[in-house]
C-alpha cells in the first residue's frame, strides 16, 4: 500500500504568518472598556461604617447611576454629572476606579477641590473599597495616601490645583467637586485636557459637583462650572412615572413637563416637613416622599434630541456630544435628609433669612448642595413708572396698525369679571416689539359661550393692516388666553377651545425644546413661586382610569408669573432703540396724567416670597 498521500485528503494548515498576526493582534489591540455599570453590580460589596447600606451594589437604590456609569463605557470624551451632595455621585467615580483595576487597567489621576477632602477620600471610601474586595486588595503594591498601584494601573489622588495639573497625565481622570476646582483655575477642563490628549479617543474624564457656579437656573447663565460642560453636553434629564395617575415628567427644572416639591412657604417648619409632597404638572396629583423610590425605578434619561411622551415612550435619537452630561436634583435622591419634606424645609428657612438679612449665599447654598439646582439670578430691582412709558409712546404709532419691521404678532387675551382685554403684539428683531393693539370687549366670561367664541375669532382671524401697504396685513401667529378668573371662566375656556379644535383652528405646530407649541393655547399662572418658567400640560382626562398614563384633551401653558413679571419690568426699563424694547402708540396715552393703561401695566408686582428670583 503506497504511503504516498494526494493533496486532496492532506489537513489543511494556516500559515505562520497569520498565525503570528492574529497573536499580535490579540495581544495588543486595545480591549474594550468594562461596562462599569455591569461590573459593579456583578462584583462591588458595599459596608458602609457607622450604619447605611451593607450588601452588594444594587442599581435598585439609586437607578439614576446607571445612566452616568454606562457612558463612561461609551465613546464620550468626557461624563459630566451635576447634583446635590448625598445623591450618590461620587459612587460614580468609585465604581469607575473599581471596574479600572479589575477589568480593564489604565492610570488615573483623581483630583478633588483641597487637599484635605483629597486625604478624606482616599483614606477613606478608597480605602474601605480596598479591604472590602481581596481581589483588589491582593493587585495593591504601592499604598500611600496619594498614590495607589493596582497591578498595573496607578491611581493618583491630588488636590485640583494648577501645580497638580501640568505635569500630570493621564488617560483616565475623575475631577470632583468640580465647580470648587474652577473657582481657581476657571479654564480647569482646557488644561486637563492637555493632560490626556496623547491618549486620544481612549481617554475618559468623569466630573461631578453640585452647581455652585451658574448664575442662573436657566441656560443662559450657565458659563461656569459643571453647568457649563452640562450645557455643551448630550442634557440627559431624569423622567419618572407619577405613581397616579401614570404620566411621566421631571423633576429637573429645564423639562418640559417639571414636576416639582409642592409646600407651603408661610407654614411652620414642622408642617412644611409633614405636607410636602410632589406636585404632577399634568393631572395635579400629590404624591408622598414614600413613593419616591418606586418613582425611580420607572425612571430614564432623556437627551438632546429625544422627547418623551407622557405614556414613556422616548423618540428620537441622542444627538452626539464629545460630553455627556446627566442632571441629578435632590428630589432624585433617596439619601436627602428628611426627604422632600427636609429639602421644602430647608428652602424655606434659607428664603427667610435671605429677605430678613439679605444673605443670598446662604440660599445659594441650599438651593445648589441640597437640591441640585442653580440659583435662580437676582432679578434687577429697578423700575419705570407709567408717566415715564406714556411720555415715550410715540405720535407715528397707529394703534390698529402694524408698523414697519414688525415680522409677526402674538395675541394674548386677559379674562376680567365684565370684559375681556385683547393685545396684540408685534415682534421685530432683538426681541424688540411694538404694541399694535389694545381692545376692551364687554363680557361675560363665566357664563356666555357666544362670547368667548366672538373674541377667539377676533383674535385669530383680524387681519391688521400694514402700515404704508393698503390691502395688505398680518393675522395673529400665536394666541394664549387666560383660563381662569369668576366661577365658570376655566370651564367655558377649555370648551371654547374644545370648539375651535373641532374646527380645526387650533392646531399644533411642532415642538421646541421639548415644549408643544399650539397656535392657540388656554394659559394659567403657576400657585407655586419657584415652578418653571413655562410648561405645556394637560390637566384634564375624561378616562376614569386616572393610571392609564392617558392625558386630557386640552393643552394649557402653565407659566410663572413671577418670571414672567421679571421679563416684563426688563423690557419696559429698556431704552426704546436696544434689544427687547417695547414701543407703544401715542393713543394708549391719557391727554393728561394719571395714564391709566400705564399704571395698570406697572402695577404687577412679583411675590416676595420667592426671594432673589
Amino acid at each position: 500500500m503506497s504511503l504516498a498521500l494526494s493533496s486532496a485528503n492532506l489537513a489543511p494548515y494556516a500559515s505562520g504568518e497569520r498565525i503570528l498576526a492574529q497573536a499580535f493582534n490579540a495581544a495588543f489591540r486595545p480591549r474594550p472598556p468594562a461596562n462599569v455599570a455591569d461590573f459593579a453590580a456583578a462584583n462591588r460589596w458595599l459596608s458602609n461604617e457607622g450604619g447605611g447600606y451593607v450588601g452588594r451594589w444594587d442599581h435598585a437604590l439609586a437607578p439614576y447611576l446607571i445612566g452616568p456609569m454606562e457612558a463612561l463605557s461609551g465613546d464620550y470624551l468626557t461624563v459630566a454629572v451635576a447634583g446635590p451632595g448625598q445623591c450618590g455621585k461620587t459612587e460614580i467615580a468609585r465604581n469607575f476606579l473599581f471596574a479600572s483595576a479589575l477589568a480593564d487597567p489604565a492610570d488615573m489621576l483623581w483630583y478633588s477641590a483641597s487637599e484635605p477632602l483629597v486625604t478624606t477620600e482616599a483614606k477613606g471610601p478608597i480605602l474601605r473599597m480596598v479591604n472590602d474586595h481581596k481581589e483588589l486588595k491582593a493587585l495593591l503594591s504601592d499604598n500611600s495616601i496619594f498614590f495607589k498601584r493596582f497591578g498595573g494601573m496607578s491611581v493618583q489622588f491630588l488636590a485640583g490645583v494648577m501645580g497638580n495639573m501640568i505635569s500630570k497625565s493621564a488617560p483616565r481622570i475623575v475631577a470632583d467637586e468640580w465647580d470648587k476646582i474652577c473657582q481657581s483655575i476657571p479654564n480647569a477642563k482646557e488644561v486637563l485636557d492637555l493632560r490626556r490628549q496623547t491618549f486620544g479617543v481612549r481617554s475618559k474624564m468623569l466630573c461631578l459637583s453640585h452647581p455652585d457656579n451658574a448664575d442662573d437656573l436657566e441656560e443662559g447663565g450657565w458659563n461656569g462650572g459643571i453647568m457649563e460642560l452640562f450645557r455643551d453636553s448630550t442634557r440627559c434629564l431624569w423622567y419618572w412615572q407619577c405613581p397616579h395617575c401614570g404620566v411621566y415628567s421631571s423633576p429637573n427644572p429645564a423639562a418640559a413637563r417639571v414636576m416639582t416639591i409642592h409646600y407651603d412657604e408661610a407654614a411652620p417648619d414642622d408642617e412644611i416637613r409633614a405636607m410636602a409632597r410632589l406636585a404632577c404638572p399634568v393631572h395635579g396629583c400629590l404624591i408622598e416622599d414614600g413613593a419616591r423610590h418606586a418613582m425611580n425605578l420607572t425612571g430614564k434619561w432623556v437627551g438632546l434630541g429625544q422627547s418623551i411622551d407622557e405614556d414613556g415612550t422616548v423618540h428620537g435619537e441622542l444627538i452626539k456630544r464629545d460630553t455627556a452630561g446627566f442632571w441629578i436634583t435632590g428630589a432624585m435622591s433617596p439619601f436627602a435628609l428628611g426627604g422632600i419634606g427636609g429639602l421644602a424645609v430647608a428652602r424655606a428657612r434659607a428664603e427667610r433669612k435671605f429677605l430678613r438679612d439679605n444673605d443670598r449665599q446662604a440660599l445659594r447654598e441650599v438651593v445648589s448642595k441640597q437640591w441640585g439646582m442653580p440659583l435662580p439670578k437676582a432679578r434687577r430691582q429697578d423700575s419705570i413708572d407709567a408717566n415715564t412709558l406714556a411720555e415715550r409712546a410715540e405720535d407715528n404709532l397707529k394703534l390698529g396698525q402694524v408698523a414697519h419691521g414688525v415680522r409677526f404678532i402674538t395675541v394674548m387675551i386677559d379674562v376680567q369679571g365684565n370684559r375681556f382685554e385683547l393685545l396684540a403684539r408685534g415682534w421685530c428683531e432683538g426681541g424688540r416689539s411694538v404694541i399694535v393693539d389694545f381692545r376692551s370687549i364687554p363680557a361675560s366670561p363665566g357664563t356666555s359661550e357666544e362670547d368667548w367664541d366672538d373674541v377667539l375669532k377676533l383674535a385669530t382671524e383680524t387681519l391688521w393692516p400694514l402700515e404704508g401697504q393698503p390691502g395688505r396685513g398680518l393675522r395673529a401667529h400665536l394666541t394664549g388666553f387666560d383660563s381662569q378668573g369668576v366661577p365658570g371662566v376655566a370651564t367655558q375656556a377649555m370648551a371654547a377651545w374644545k370648539r375651535l379644535r373641532a374646527a380645526r383652528k387650533a392646531r399644533l405646530l411642532g415642538r421646541i425644546n421639548g415644549l408643544p407649541v399650539w397656535n392657540i393655547i388656554p394659559t394659567k399662572g403657576a400657585a407655586t413661586p419657584a415652578a418653571p418658567r413655562l410648561q405645556v400640560v394637560y390637566p384634564e382626562s375624561n378616562r376614569k382610569d386616572r393610571r392609564s398614563g392617558a392625558m386630557g384633551e386640552v393643552p394649557l401653558a402653565l407659566f410663572n408669573p413671577n418670571l414672567f413679571k421679571d421679563d416684563l419690568n426688563d423690557q419696559l426699563c429698556q431704552a426704546p432703540d436696544a434689544r427687547w424694547a417695547i414701543r407703544f402708540p401715542k393713543a394708549l396715552a391719557a391727554p393728561l396724567p394719571p395714564h391709566p393703561w400705564f399704571e395698570q401695566l406697572v402695577a404687577e408686582e412679583r411675590d416676595q416670597r420667592d426671594g432673589p428670583g
